[in-house]
């Protein structure tokens, strides 16, 4: 079962899309959430988000906020993306 990877800013909705594993930059470091992930709740750094899936691999650059993990459901509330 995919994960869906929400990333979202202020002022949209930068991607929605259902992949197989995300890596984030944490502020301890990169964590990594694959589908089936404990919830948890921690702060996001300035970095780059890399995922991967079904249809192909991606990154994107965000600035500092917060990442989301709750049953199959990745979500990042970030400053900005890119």
């Amino acid at each position: 079962m995919p994960l869906q990877l929400s990333i979202v800013t202020p002022e949209r909705a930068v991607l929605d899309l259902a992949v197989d594993s995300v890596v984030v930059p944490g502020a301890e470091g990169e964590f990594g959430v694959l589908p089936d992930h404990e919830s948890l709740l921690a702060p996001v750094s300035e970095g780059v988000v890399r995922y991967s899936g079904s249809e192909g691999s991606g990154e994107l650059s965000v600035t500092d906020g917060f990442a989301e993990v709750t049953g199959d459901r990745v979500t990042l509330l970030v400053g900005n993306a890119s």
